[in-house]
């Protein structure tokens, strides 16, 4: 399917696996874009559910974002389970609370640095013992309750370019801050 879509991807369009979101910046690019994916669907003869179809939201929860015009931010209960996550007592829990914490990475500044600890004990060579771990468990835990809201790109704000690198990768982001800093 994203094959069909390809020239819409990420200019009005996101796909995961059967899921088509259709985004725009007003109601009537919004309707000229549904045209366009319906005319598409069409084409690839491919049938949309009319009871699974909804249009022209405002806001919306997607893929465990709640998404509105004024950005992204993960789902209030997404965020309760990991603050509300045990303990991790053996490899397998720290690669199930891993999996679910790097999920949201995106939000959290420094993650890589603040996830160290708990990814070096998914190591198969590594003996499970949860110490100075707890650390990094808690400061995870601690720094989604504290997660922003991910702002569309707007040109006429300030921006600054944030990097950072290592000898095995190097990482940027792309800031603007609304009046917070």
């Amino acid at each position: 399917m994203t094959m069909d879509f390809r020239h819409m991807l990420d200019r009005f369009v996101l796909i995961y696996l059967d899921n088509i979101l259709v985004y725009s910046q007003s109601l009537d690019e919004h309707v000229e874009h549904l045209s366009t994916v319906l005319e598409r669907l069409r084409q690839a003869k491919y049938k949309a559910n009319r009871d699974k179809c909804e249009f022209a939201w405002q806001e919306l929860e997607y893929l465990g974002h709640y998404v509105t015009p004024q950005g992204i931010r993960p789902l209030a209960d997404k965020i309760q389970a990991i603050c509300v996550w045990p303990e991790p007592t053996s490899t397998t829990n720290v690669r199930l609370f891993n999996g679910l914490a790097d999920y949201y990475q995106r939000f959290i500044t420094g993650y890589s640095r603040i996830a160290a600890p708990m990814m070096r004990l998914q190591l198969l060579k590594v003996p499970f013992v949860f110490d100075d771990d707890a650390r990094s468990f808690q400061a995870l835990k601690t720094a989604m309750l504290m997660t922003p809201v991910l702002s569309i790109y707007d040109p006429t704000l300030p921006t600054r370019v944030t990097t950072d690198a290592s000898s095995y990768g190097i990482g940027t982001v792309l800031e603007q801050h609304y009046g917070d800093d």
